[in-house]
């Protein structure tokens, strides 16, 4: 499982890392050796494990709850917004059934009820719930045109992102628990630019907006990532991402403080992602 989806978490880092060569220290900041759970594995090889691990995964389910908190400079608005997601995967064949609710508070909106989403994309097409009227509607085929791209950097699959992470082993701080291994990477720095605009890019490019201006427009003040590995099957249980972006708009600025906390679940054991018959029959 190579490729799917993205998005942006961790707090303040407790240790410092000398090189990929060490093992991880108790995340309880105990300095007991001896804690129970305590393994011997450097990260170079939890990330070569993770990987191979990663190799072997047909389907998933991920929760994805992300915070925003967005700010217009000189017109004063501020927003805050939450997105609750639900996502059954499968790689072979690449499909998806998605449920979301989205909330926002603010005082220059109006919105007192959460919006929903209900969203198939299979091979036979992608179709979504449109809850004002009530229907189903399947997506024109020249709207998909992308859509496996799209899915291959959002960052609902863990894969992606860990191969995403991988060239910067050096500078995680590594980190256990009696269960899992716990990476966590302080993005902020130059060298990291690469990186953020590789997954900012992934989630812009292929929404028929011109990416590249948006990303020129965006000055990423602080990143930061948390990773939760199992230690017996070395799949992400979680995956934590923090980010402090401003956004040049017509020479406004917005600011946004990105919150995504996102939890992995249910690693092949899922089977198939079918269009019930009954949205098939209403689609238009």
């Amino acid at each position: 499982m190579k490729k799917w989806m993205t998005y942006m978490g961790a707090g303040a880092l407790a240790f410092t890392l000398s090189g990929c060569g060490e093992t991880a220290q108790p995340a309880d900041d105990s300095g007991d050796d001896n804690a129970a759970g305590t393994s011997d594995l450097t990260l170079e090889e939890v990330f070569s494990r993770s990987a191979e691990a990663n190799e072997g995964v047909s389907s998933l389910h991920a929760d994805v709850l992300t915070n925003q908190f967005m700010s217009m400079g000189e017109a004063g608005m501020e927003m805050e917004m939450e997105v609750d997601l639900g996502m059954d995967m499968t790689v072979e064949p690449l499909a998806f059934y998605q449920t979301a609710e989205t909330s926002i508070v603010s005082e220059d909106i109006q919105n007192d009820n959460p919006m929903t989403m209900e969203m198939y994309y299979t091979e036979e097409g992608l179709f979504t719930y449109e809850p004002t009227m009530d229907m189903w509607i399947k997506m024109p085929e020249d709207s998909l045109v992308g859509m496996g791209d799209l899915m291959s950097q959002d960052s609902v699959d863990p894969s992606e992102q860990m191969d995403q992470l991988h060239a910067f082993q050096d500078d995680f701080v590594f980190e256990q628990s009696t269960d899992e291994y716990i990476l966590k990477l302080d993005a902020s720095g130059e060298q990291f630019k690469n990186l953020l605009d590789e997954q900012l890019e992934g989630t812009l490019g292929q929404m028929e907006i011109e990416a590249q201006r948006f990303l020129e427009d965006m000055t990423i003040h602080s990143a930061s990532y948390e990773v939760f590995i199992d230690k017996e099957t070395f799949l992400t249980n979680k995956m934590n991402v923090k980010m402090d972006i401003d956004m040049n708009i017509e020479g406004d600025t917005m600011s946004i403080l990105s919150d995504i906390q996102s939890t992995y679940s249910q690693y092949n054991e899922i089977d198939a992602i079918v269009v019930p018959d009954e949205v098939l029959e209403q689609a238009e």
